[in-house]
C-alpha cells in the first residue's frame, strides 16, 4: 500500500531532513498520526491549525527537532530551510507549477536531494472535483469561471502526462514552462 511505501521511504531516510506534501488535510493529520506511531519524528502543517502550533511545529522542523515535516501546500512560502534532503509528495500536485515550486524546496545548500511524487488516478480525480468546486460563491461571471475551469483543467492535464511520461522529466519541466513563457 502506499502508506507501507512511504513507511519504507522514510525510514531509509531517517536521518535527513524531509517535507511530506499531501493534498489536503485530512491527509496531513493521517499521515502525520502514522508516522508518530512507528516512532518517526514528524510534525504537521495546515491552515487548519491555529497559528501558535503552525508556529511552533514550523520551528521544530527548521531546528531540526522534528526531522519530517507533513504538510499542505500551505507550508514553504518564506522558508528557508537549506538542509531539505527531500521533498516526497504523497499526493500529486494540482500543476506543474506548485509541484516545481515545492519540489524546489530540496536541496538549496547544493548537496545532493531527492524529489519523490506519488501518483495515483484518485489524486486527479480528487483535483477535478476540487476544480469543479472553485469559485462558487464568487463574484464571477460563468464565462470568467468556464475560462478558469478550462485552464486549471489544462494544467492538471499536464502535471498528470508528467506523471506518466517516460520520457526525461527535466526537459518536458523545461519544455513545459518555455510553452508558458512562450504562450504569453
Amino acid at each position: 500500500s502506499k502508506g507501507m511505501k512511504l513507511l519504507q521511504l522514510l525510514n531509509e531516510r531517517k536521518d535527513k531532513s524531509g517535507i511530506v506534501y499531501c493534498s489536503t488535510r485530512k491527509n496531513v493529520e493521517e499521515i502525520c498520526d502514522l508516522l508518530l506511531s512507528r516512532g518517526l519524528p514528524a510534525t504537521r502543517y495546515h491552515a487548519g491549525l491555529d497559528p501558535d502550533e503552525r508556529r511552533e511545529n514550523q520551528d521544530d522542523f527548521l531546528y531540526d527537532r522534528k526531522t519530517i515535516m507533513v504538510a499542505t501546500n500551505a507550508f514553504g512560502m518564506g522558508i528557508d530551510k537549506s538542509n531539505v534532503r527531500f521533498v516526497l509528495h504523497y499526493n500529486m500536485p494540482a500543476c506543474i507549477e506548485n509541484y516545481y515550486q515545492e519540489a524546489g524546496r530540496a536541496g538549496r545548500d547544493g548537496e545532493p536531494a531527492e524529489c519523490i511524487l506519488f501518483y495515483s488516478p484518485q489524486d486527479v480525480v480528487i483535483h477535478e472535483f476540487l476544480i469543479e468546486q472553485k469559485g462558487q460563491n464568487t463574484e464571477f461571471t460563468q464565462d470568467d469561471l468556464d475560462v478558469i475551469r478550462e485552464n486549471d483543467i489544462r494544467r492538471l492535464n499536464k502535471m498528470r502526462f508528467y506523471c506518466a511520461t517516460k520520457e526525461c522529466l527535466r526537459e518536458y519541466m523545461l519544455n513545459y514552462f518555455g510553452e508558458y513563457t512562450n504562450r504569453r
